[in-house]
């Protein structure tokens, strides 16, 4: 993801989205989230990378389509198996609807375990064995929860302790894939891919 992407997202895309309640992402402006997650993560010493999914319209043109932004070597939120993974910090794949009315998709993709095998898939190639960690936005309400649970992640107890560097408190709504679980879920797309 680039900085053109970002304003490309948040001009053509995030009018129509902060229409729509439902969504965690309604508010989200990419163009500000982009540099500010580099910063923080630097100060931390950890990379950040931005990623954009492109799908295709009807016309064969490349329409950007999905975007998100994941934390390299971040603690896995599994205390009992201390080691690194990828955490998705934020995620975000256009309303279909907007994608078939404005944009002329007739077919849009379901986005969700995509942008989550792009995490997978980046964990497995730099050595994490494919471990992922993420947190549903509460402003995704119990659908965002349904979401990562029907995607085949695992729901962090709301008992678990979490890393001691993970300064927020565990409400529950933190998901992870450990090393099974990612090779499954990297395995089903792989025809795809």
């Amino acid at each position: 993801m680039t900085a053109r992407d970002a304003r490309w997202w948040d001009t053509r895309l995030g009018p129509k989205h902060a229409s729509i309640a439902a969504r965690a992402d309604r508010y989200w402006s990419w163009s500000v989230l982009l540099p500010m997650c580099h910063l923080v993560q630097r100060a931390k010493r950890r990379y950040c990378r931005p990623l954009v999914i492109w799908a295709r319209t009807d016309e064969g043109r490349f329409l950007r389509s999905g975007m998100s932004i994941l934390i390299e070597d971040y603690p896995y939120l599994d205390v009992r198996h201390p080691c690194e993974s990828n955490f998705v910090w934020f995620m975000s794949a256009a309303d279909a609807q907007v994608l078939a009315a404005d944009f002329g998709m007739s077919h849009p993709p379901a986005l969700g375990r995509v942008l989550l095998d792009n995490a997978i898939v980046l964990s497995q190639n730099a050595g994490l064995e494919g471990r992922i960690g993420l947190h549903a936005a509460a402003a995704g309400g119990d659908g965002l929860l349904v979401l990562y649970s029907r995607c085949g992640l695992s729901r962090l107890p709301v008992s678990a302790a979490l890393p001691p560097s993970v300064r927020r408190a565990n409400d529950g709504r933190f998901f992870y894939a450990d090393e099974v679980v990612s090779e499954a879920l990297a395995a089903a797309l792989d025809a795809s891919r």
